[in-house]
C-alpha cells in the first residue's frame, strides 16, 4: 500500500530545520541539541547515528511531539508538528521498543486493540489491521499469548507491530533489532525495506553500523548536540579524515611497525585486525590515493598475503570522525 497521507504532497515527511533544545536557565543550561537539521523523504531510510549522550533520544522526542523545541521548526507530512503536535503526531510512530510499554497480563491481540483504539484506526479495519501487523512482525502464532509469556526480541517485535498499526507515513525506529536472534533481525530488516518500497520514511537511530550501512539511504552523525556529518558511507568517512582503507594479511601488529607505519605520509590509522580468523593489518588512508609503494618498502620484510584496498565502511568513517571531533589521533 502507497503512503499518501501527507497534508503537502511536496512536502518532505520530515523537514527538520535549525532545532535546539536547552535544559535548564541561567549558567546550569546545558545545550542537548543544537541547530540541528534534517529532512527524511517518501521511501527513504535515514540512519541518526551517534554515541549515548549525543542527543539522539532528545532529537527523536521532539520529532515525536513530546518535547518543545527551545527553537527552530519540525515539520511532518508538511504539518508544524511544534504549533499542531496533535495532527503531527497522526502522522507519525515513535517505536522505542524496550520491556515497557505493554498490559504484560494481557495478549498480544488484546493489546494491539487497545492500542489500535488510541491511535483511531477505524472499528471495521481494526480487527484485519491487527492481524496484519502481526503477521508482518512474525508474531501471528502468538496473538493470544501473555505478553509476559514473551521474550525481549518478541516484545520488541510486538512494539512495531504497535507503530505500524495506524499505518503512519514516518516511522521513527530507535534500535529496532535489539534483543532480536539473527533470523528474528534479518526479518525485521527484510520489514523495513518493504515499508521504504511502500513510501513510508523511516528514521532509524542504531547503534549497529553494519545494519545502518544496508539499510539506510545516507546516514548523520549526532556529537554533542550537533549533526557533525551527513551523507553516504563516503562522505562520513571523509568528515572524519579516512579516505581508503588498505588491509593485508600478515602476523600481529608491532608497536615498532604501527609506528613506522603511521610516520608514512598519508596513514591516519593502523590497527590489527582479524577476518576469518586470520591476523590482518589494516592501514587507514586520509586520502583516496594511498602510497601502496611507501607501505610496502616498511613491511617488506615481514611474510605478508593478500593485499585490498577499498573505501571505507560506514564503522570505519564514524569512528574516525568520533575521534577527530574528540580530538584524538588513532
Amino acid at each position: 500500500m502507497r503512503v499518501t497521507t501527507a497534508a503537502d504532497p511536496d512536502a518532505a515527511l520530515l523537514d527538520v530545520e535549525a532545532v535546539s533544545r536547552r535544559f535548564g536557565t541561567g549558567p546550569e543550561a546545558s545545550w542537548a541539541v543544537r541547530d540541528v537539521s534534517l529532512r527524511v523523504e517518501a521511501g527513504e531510510v535515514v540512519a541518526l547515528l551517534g554515541p549515548n549522550g549525543a542527543g539522539k533520544t532528545t532529537l527523536a522526542r521532539m520529532i515525536a511531539t513530546l518535547l518543545t523545541p527551545t527553537s527552530g521548526a519540525i515539520r511532518v507530512a508538511g504539518i508544524d508538528a511544534v504549533a499542531r503536535p496533535d495532527e503531527a503526531r497522526r502522522r507519525l510512530a515513535l517505536v522505542l521498543g524496550g520491556e515497557r510499554g505493554f498490559f504484560l497480563r494481557a495478549t498480544a491481540l488484546e493489546n494491539l486493540r487497545y492500542f489500535a483504539s488510541l491511535a483511531d484506526v477505524p472499528r471495521r479495519r481494526r480487527d484485519s489491521r491487527i492481524l496484519e501487523v502481526l503477521a508482518a512482525v512474525d508474531l501471528s502464532a502468538r496473538r493470544d499469548d501473555r505478553v509476559e509469556e514473551f521474550s525481549r526480541g518478541m516484545r520488541q517485535r510486538l512494539h512495531l507491530a504497535r507503530g505500524l498499526l495506524a499505518e503512519p507515513p514516518l516511522l521513527l525506529l530507535n534500535e529496532p533489532t535489539v534483543g532480536l536472534d539473527p533470523e528474528a533481525a534479518l526479518a525485521l530488516r527484510v520489514l523495513i525495506r518493504e515499508l521504504r518500497r511502500d513510501g513510508r520514511g523511516v528514521l532509524l537511530t542504531t547503534h549497529h553500523l553494519h545494519e545502518a550501512e544496508e539499510l539506510s539511504d545516507r546516514s548523520l552523525v549526532l556529537l554533542d548536540g550537533r549533526i557533525r556529518a551527513a551523507g553516504r558511507p563516503r562522505d562520513i568517512a571523509a568528515a572524519g579524515g579516512l579516505g581508503e582503507v588498505t588491509t593485508l594479511a600478515a602476523p600481529a601488529l608491532t608497536a615498532e611497525l604501527a609506528e613506522r607505519i603511521v610516520a608514512l605520509d598519508g596513514v591516519r590509522s593502523v590497527r590489527s585486525d582479524s577476518i576469518a580468523g586470520r591476523p590482518v593489518v589494516v592501514v587507514g588512508w586520509d586520502s583516496s590515493q594511498p602510497d601502496l609503494r611507501a607501505l610496502a618498502a616498511v613491511v617488506a620484510d615481514l611474510p605478508t598475503g593478500t593485499w585490498t584496498t577499498r573505501p571505507a565502511t560506514l564503522e570505519e568513517g564514524y569512528l574516525a570522525l568520533v575521534d577527530r571531533c574528540r580530538g584524538g589521533r588513532e
